[in-house]
């Protein structure tokens, strides 16, 4: 079951990727509209809960073992997001930064997951939805493809031609 999910993540993040090609760098943090998100923080927010989730040491909110601009709690939740603009610091990252260092938290946290080799029925340590490891797996692979399909949207409504999706 987890190597299941894991190869479908794997798969949900070629995807992402796609949705990254081509993206200019004055799009990456604008948001297209006053309740959307941008691009950035999208990406922001999956690396977000990935690492806490996959390299987070105990309950939220949880020291993470893989360190990252992306992981930044502003990031954890819609309306938080919206309330706090992007720092100075994530708004100097350009397309391909982000693409690379959500790329990066990806690889390091399902490293550290691995490393850890939990059983994938065991409840995540703070996890206050109570999900198992096996539940945050399905989950995380409807997660990244739900808010890459954000992105695409986001793209578009900046005016921006995209790769085929």
């Amino acid at each position: 079951m987890v190597e299941a999910y894991l190869q479908a993540l794997e798969l949900a993040y070629f995807e992402l990727g796609e949705a990254f090609k081509g993206l200019a760098d004055e799009n990456v943090w604008k948001r297209p509209a006053e309740k959307l998100l941008s691009v950035g923080e999208l990406a922001g927010h999956i690396a977000f809960w990935e690492a806490v989730r996959l390299a987070g040491e105990g309950p939220d909110p949880a020291p993470c073992r893989v360190s990252s601009p992306l992981i930044d709690r502003r990031f954890r939740y819609h309306p938080v997001t919206l309330a706090t603009p992007p720092s100075e610091q994530h708004r100097a990252m350009t397309a391909e930064q982000v693409w690379r260092e959500l790329l990066r938290v990806h690889e390091e946290s399902l490293a550290h997951f691995r490393a850890l080799s939990p059983d994938p029925d065991t409840r995540i340590p703070g996890c206050p939805t109570g999900f198992t490891y096996g539940e945050y797996l399905k989950y995380l692979v409807f997660h990244v493809s739900y808010h890459t399909g954000q992105i695409f949207t986001v793209r578009h409504l900046l005016g921006e031609e995209t790769p085929d999706n």
